[in-house]
């Protein structure tokens, strides 16, 4: 029986590993679509702005030739046949050009708009298919883990909440690092990759740009690294493994500080004391969620961020005096705020409490608290 269920896994996870690389190949044939609308749209709102300008010319032009065509109709007596026809033919020619200006002006506006709608359904696909390549990797992991085996066990039920617990966090780290890196270096990389191309065709006619435009890739390039270096220490800070929970804090706040201009302060209550590594990173990931959350949607000029020793517990609570919002419409319709869900789901986990609260105009305070020990035999 047992061989029959081995088998029977190792088919479904070749199926389902078969299906997500199909998702993959969709997620990057999307991504690769959107970023050749979004090229085109760029090029395609330039030449809007062209046909504006143009069709705004063509007006005066038009309204100065029917003038004077108006004044050579009332003064007849004054002009030849010729001139009168002349007047005539220019204001005839100022007219059409206008209107072929004016479709060629709404030709693009609705080529524009398609392109809008194409982007909006094309970037869905790219979420949609990150949304199922998170799930797919949940599921394999799940088989891969051989939670089927603990069935068996009298404590099944336990065993299989805690399993999916530590995979629904580690899925929803992946998840983090792969926003970063897609809305970061590799948006980056790719504009590169297009600019690279356009300066090729530069070399031909025109090596001043061409240097001008290597010189600018050049400083995005270091600003790309700079990117890619930030989120390598989001993602396991040295410090957090060699010295600590506080310097790991402190070091990433003195990023933030300088990443975003705002003010951080931190503040110590108790004995600091050493968490298991769990505790610790999960800590370290909180502060960090909380602080994107003010740096994405507060407007705060200041953030106060307090870690606070006790006996059985850590706390830490994170203020700040940006615009606020209405938590319990936050919470049940996360929207923009669905970093704050994770928060909270992430703090349960470890048996710890989560509380918010947010004033309009005025600010938000985030407490959390986690024990100072695991529980459950929970090491990851």
């Amino acid at each position: 029986m047992s061989d029959q269920l081995g088998a029977i896994m190792k088919t479904t996870l070749a199926a389902i590993e078969s299906g997500k690389e199909g998702i993959f190949v969709i997620a990057e044939t999307s991504r690769t679509e959107v970023l050749r609308l979004t090229y085109e749209l760029s090029q395609l709102k330039a030449d809007i702005s062209d046909i504006i300008l143009q069709v705004d010319q063509q007006e005066k032009v038009d309204r100065r030739m029917r003038q004077s065509l108006m004044e050579v109709n009332r003064a007849h007596h004054k002009h030849t046949q010729e001139e009168m026809y002349e007047t005539y033919s220019q204001a005839k020619d100022a007219q059409v050009n206008l209107q072929l200006l004016q479709a060629n002006e709404i030709q693009l506006r609705k080529r524009r708009d398609d392109l809008e709608r194409s982007l909006r359904h094309m970037q869905s696909m790219v979420d949609r298919a990150l949304i199922l390549m998170t799930q797919v990797s949940m599921a394999i992991s799940l088989l891969q883990g051989g939670l089927a085996d603990s069935i068996q066990t009298h404590n099944h039920e336990h065993k299989m909440d805690l399993g999916l617990r530590v995979i629904r966090a580690q899925e929803e780290e992946r998840r983090r690092v792969a926003r970063e890196i897609h809305d970061g270096p590799a948006q980056t990389l790719a504009n590169i990759v297009l600019r690279l191309e356009i300066a090729e065709k530069l070399l031909e006619f025109d090596h001043t740009r061409v240097k001008a435009e290597l010189i600018d890739l050049k400083n995005l390039v270091r600003s790309n690294l700079q990117d890619i270096r930030r989120i390598i220490f989001d993602l396991r800070p040295m410090a957090l493994d060699d010295l600590g929970i506080l310097p790991a804090i402190a070091k990433y706040l003195d990023n933030f500080q300088d990443n975003y201009g705002i003010e951080c302060e931190l503040l110590i209550e108790g004995r600091e004391k050493r968490l298991p590594p769990a505790l610790e990173v999960a800590l370290f990931r909180l502060v960090q969620e909380g602080m994107t959350n003010v740096a994405k949607h507060a407007h705060s000029p200041k953030v106060i961020i307090s870690l606070i020793y006790q006996e059985e517990w850590v706390m830490a609570r994170i203020q700040d005096y940006g615009k606020g919002f209405e938590v319990s419409f936050a919470l049940t319709s996360p929207g923009e705020h669905f970093g704050l869900i994770g928060m909270r789901e992430r703090v349960e986990m470890f048996s710890g409490h989560f509380s918010i609260q947010s004033t309009l105009g005025k600010g938000t305070t985030i407490e959390l608290s986690i024990p100072s020990r695991l529980k459950g035999g929970m090491t990851t």
